[in-house]
């Protein structure tokens, strides 16, 4: 494999990753704005620890778990109703920034 070819190959691999919106950078920067703006500090607050005995601690979750768990909510495979309607129109850049956010706590 030449030097060039290999070059090329994994710039197509780093442009899929990025076209995915979920490269599981270690960025985290926005991730305390998106969770105020998307409502997630409600039941989660800012460090992730539930608000209520109701809503579950999330900080220092896995960010893959997470993640995984968001789409699910979205696509309704896994059932809440609050959770079903607070990641619907989010995407999975944000909703991989929230899990990687909310991990980091």
């Amino acid at each position: 494999m030449t030097p060039s070819y290999r070059l090329t190959v994994v710039g197509l691999l780093l442009a899929a990753l990025a076209l995915t919106g979920c490269t599981r950078g270690s960025d985290i920067s926005g991730g305390a704005a998106l969770a105020e703006e998307a409502g997630c500090v409600a039941c989660h607050g800012l460090n992730g620890r539930g608000t209520a005995p109701t809503f579950p601690n999330i900080n220092g979750q896995h960010a893959s778990y997470m993640f995984d768990q968001l789409k699910r909510y979205r696509s309704g495979e896994r059932v809440n109703v609050i959770m079903n309607e607070q990641v619907k129109l989010l995407s999975n850049a944000e909703l991989d920034l929230l899990a990687r956010y909310y991990a980091a706590q």
